[in-house]
């Protein structure tokens, strides 16, 4: 039996020996400036043979990392636009190998005569994340950041600028992978006047490892922004038009104008970008209300019409229009080969007499009796004014590398302001003609500091930790009178809210690869969160009352929270990768959420805050398939989300009102699935990007009571379940090597709400582009919303009524925009390690000498 035994061991030794596979790595450098090629290819053939049996391309890092490799001697083939070959003869036997630096020379000739026939990619699948190209995007060309955004898959933008990942408002927006300062009242508003050209990818990143702020139940969208890194000087100017074709409504064209200017110098790096967006929408409400006896329900034809007692009907024009500076730039300065300071900022400028948005929104009202046809009110209202939302920030980092070890240390202020100057002019037969002016002042300011330390004590392992700390001051201050020249102050909408928060985080992650096909990686965050909150309001005779003076334990909030995070991969080879992982995160309840302020921009619609609200905790798991071929890429993601205490809108009819405000529903279970493919079709004629969303929801069911305005609230939720699902389609044509074009479009199937679901919506845009003069000059012509469908419509229903709303942001539009690029315009050059600021990974196998 001994002999059976060990004949049977020498046997799995000798096959494991002969079958085994080992990892080759390296690292791609200039050898002249010393600094990482990024994208080089690396492939490898036999000794002796010319069929290359494998390869890959370098990393943000100039790293490559080779599996699946026998034992053997191999030639490694480094290759790159604009260098020469390198070539380097290693063997493997029985052990991972590395074979250190390469550098690469400069190839002049090559840089003068070599000419790229073919599109770039514009979408790129990684395990953790989808990463958009919006330099490839020409259906956003001379657009917004909201823009693009409204092309991506997984991203839903509605109406009135507000973003959704996975079917879910808990996103957070990042800038480069750190916190933008951005928060739910005035990114929207930011967001659609940044130029899409400042931005290079967006990054969708649904489920961040423990080193990331847990923010934001659904995940990060995350903004990298345009830092070219060429040879002396590069840059480019931008200039544009757009109108809108939907008539009735004539308003003036918009435009922009931009310029981005990068500089690279010896040991300096610089780069500044300016752009100035003039930007009118057309849009529209349609609202139908039914105010019933009892329970409201989805159809109308479901309500007995004897329980039906009136209608309100609500059509409204809106004219929205203005423009803002968008200013940013930065600096890097390598101190040493291994350490570099950088410094870097950017802003909104707007004012209140010059840059700024303006409205103009008028809105007929219309109530009847149902039974009889009757008409009970008729009367118009106007809105004209506008806002102003100047911003920014300032950022300076630190970064050490060591190749093993690395520490990146950085600091960054953020300003924000949103402010809001309104005048209601509301007209009715047989009554006088009245005005309400109402403004408002919100104003976001925050530090942060964060620390990040990693090391790789072998060749497949890495240990990261670090700090994160963020303080915030956030306030609003509102105001109304009756009368255009504030003759009367109305003391009931009198607003002083303010929200002082602190965080501090640490963190931990470990990830270690075995067997060159599994990767796991496991981190815990542990953070302390603080909230002090301030209420003043007026009462009856104009006199400041404090909100908590007879509650002062609701006034703080002080817990702390561990967000775990666990990754599994697993690498098949030839192109197959699975992943799993499992994430716990939160989304905090913050500025128009929390804040009692009244707004009555609609007197039959007021919403309001609720200070009451409690975070709502998500746990996420999700498998991810990613395989790939020369021409083709499949990518699929199945994912299960189960939230807690999440936060709903709600509203309750209040006599002729319609009162909204927040509150925190019982549970919802998210479960979808995400397949997205890219293919490469007739050569280089045709790039197709498809993606199909399912998702299913459940809502459970909840109550909510409450005192409001001297009244008792009721409202019970009925538990909400729906199946929805969306599609895009991004095809990209390369009709000549000077003439592309681009076709997106996309559909969106009703979903659900806490009171009712929204229907069905879909959407087709058009790019064309032709460059000229060798690239330098290009022309791109756009159509956005082609068949000028894009409308929010939905249907809610609860306690006494029954609406119907439609609602437009913006209509059909074409646009022309010019760019002209400047400068030397060699081929990019490589670049210093940056660390993390723009990639989010959750791990990365990396390399490293031993």
């Amino acid at each position: 039996m001994k002999r059976i035994l060990s004949i049977v061991l020498l046997g799995i030794v000798a096959t494991t020996g002969v079958y085994a596979q080992y990892r080759l790595s390296g690292q791609v450098l200039d050898a002249r400036s010393r600094r990482v090629v990024e994208f080089a290819n690396v492939t490898y053939t036999r000794a002796g043979d010319s069929i290359p049996m494998g390869g890959g391309v370098t990393d943000l890092d100039g790293e490559f990392s080779l599996t699946g490799i026998g034992n053997g001697t191999y030639e490694v083939r480094v290759s790159f636009l604009g260098y020469v070959d390198k070539t380097r003869r290693v063997t493997i036997q029985g052990a991972d190998k590395s074979i250190g630096k390469i550098y690469l020379e400069e190839d002049s000739r090559a840089l003068q005569e070599v000419e790229v026939v073919g599109q770039g990619s514009t979408m790129r699948f990684e395990l953790d994340r989808k990463v958009f190209s919006v330099d490839q995007n020409i259906a956003s060309a001379g657009g917004s950041v909201t823009d693009a955004l409204e092309n991506i898959p997984s991203v839903d933008v509605d109406q009135e600028g507000n973003i959704s990942l996975r079917n879910s408002d808990g996103v957070e927006i990042w800038i480069n992978g750190k916190p933008s300062g951005l928060t739910s009242e005035n990114r929207a508003q930011i967001l659609q006047q940044m130029p899409a050209e400042s931005i290079q990818n967006i990054e969708l990143i649904t489920n961040p490892s423990a080193k990331f702020s847990p923010e934001g139940t659904s995940g990060i969208i995350n903004l990298v922004l345009k830092k070219d890194r060429k040879a002396g000087y590069y840059g480019s100017v931008t200039a544009g038009i757009d109108y809108a074709l939907s008539a009735p409504w004539t308003t003036p064209p918009g435009a922009n104008i931009g310029l981005n200017i990068n500089m690279n110098k010896g040991i300096v790096d610089a780069y500044f970008n300016a752009g100035y967006r003039y930007h009118t929408n057309n849009g529209g409400v349609l609202n139908n209300r039914y105010n019933v006896r009892g329970m409201g329900a989805q159809e109308l034809s479901d309500i007995a019409p004897d329980s039906i007692l009136t209608r309100l009907e609500t059509t409204g024009q809106n004219t929205h229009q203005g423009g803002g500076l968008f200013l940013r730039g930065g600096v890097d300065i390598r101190i040493t080969d291994h350490s570099t300071i950088g410094m870097s900022g950017f802003g909104i400028v707007e004012t209140r007499d010059a840059l700024r948005m303006w409205d103009n929104n008028r809105t007929t009202y219309l109530m009847t009796d149902y039974a009889s046809g009757d008409t009970l009110r008729d009367y118009s209202r106007l809105q004209t004014g506008g806002g102003w939302h100047p911003g920014g920030n300032a950022m300076l980092d630190y970064r050490l590398d060591y190749g093993k070890h690395k520490l990146s240390v950085s600091g960054a202020y953020y300003n924000f302001s949103f402010n809001q100057d309104n005048l209601y002019t509301q007209a009715e037969a047989g009554r006088d003609t009245t005005a309400q002016q109402q403004v408002t002042y919100n104003t976001d300011r925050s530090v942060e500091v964060k620390a990040d330390y990693e090391w790789k004590p072998t060749q497949a392992s890495r240990l990261e930790a670090g700090y994160q700390g963020r303080i915030a001051w956030r306030k609003t201050e509102a105001q109304a009178w009756n009368g255009s020249k504030q003759e009367e102050e109305l003391y009931a909408y009198y607003n002083d809210f303010r929200t002082d928060e602190q965080t501090h985080a640490l963190y931990i992650t470990y990830g270690n690869r075995f067997w060159d096909k599994l990767s796991v990686q496991a981190g815990l965050r542990g953070e302390l969160f603080k909230r002090h909150l301030e209420s003043l309001y007026k009462d009856g005779t104009g006199a400041l009352q404090d909100a908590y003076a007879q509650k002062p334990e609701k006034q703080d909030t002080t817990y702390f929270q561990l967000y775990p995070s666990v990754y599994i991969g697993y690498d098949f080879g030839h192109g197959h990768e699975l992943q799993l992982n499992y994430t716990r995160r939160v989304d905090r309840p913050r500025g128009n959420q929390l804040n009692p302020r009244q707004n009555f921009s609609d007197s039959t619609n007021i919403s309001m805050g609720n200070p009451e609200l409690t975070p709502s905790y998500s746990s996420n798991l999700e498998l991810n398939y990613l395989k790939t071929w020369e021409r083709h890429t499949l990518s699929a993601g199945l994912f299960w989300r189960y939230k807690e205490d999440i936060v709903q809108n709600v509203s309750y009819v209040d006599g002729a009102i319609m009162r909204n405000t927040y509150i925190n529903a019982a549970t919802r279970h998210e479960t979808g699935l995400e397949i997205a493919a890219k293919n490469r079709l007739f050569g280089e004629l045709l790039q197709l990007t498809t993606s199909v969303d399912l998702y299913y929801n459940l809502i459970g069911a909840s109550t909510y009571d409450n005192i409001l305005n001297g009244r008792e609230v009721h409202i019970d939720l009925p538990s909400q379940q729906t199946f929805a699902w969306s599609a895009r389609i991004n095809a990209s044509f390369l009709f000549t090597k000077t003439f592309s074009g681009q076709l997106y479009a996309g559909y969106r199937s009703p979903r659900v709400l806490a009171q009712g679901m929204t229907t069905h919506s879909y959407n087709i845009d058009l790019g064309l582009r032709k460059t000229f003069l060798e690239k330098r000059l290009a022309l791109s012509l756009n159509v956005r919303d082609i068949l000028d469908s894009r409308a929010r419509r939905s249907i809610t229903w609860g306690e006494g009524f029954r609406q119907e709303s439609e609602r437009r942001w913006h209509s059909r539009s074409v646009s022309l925009t010019v760019t002209y690029n400047f400068g030397n315009m060699q081929q990019r050059k490589p670049r210093m390690p940056q660390g993390d600021s723009s990639s989010i990974s959750s791990y990365d196998e990396g390399g490293g000498e031993e």
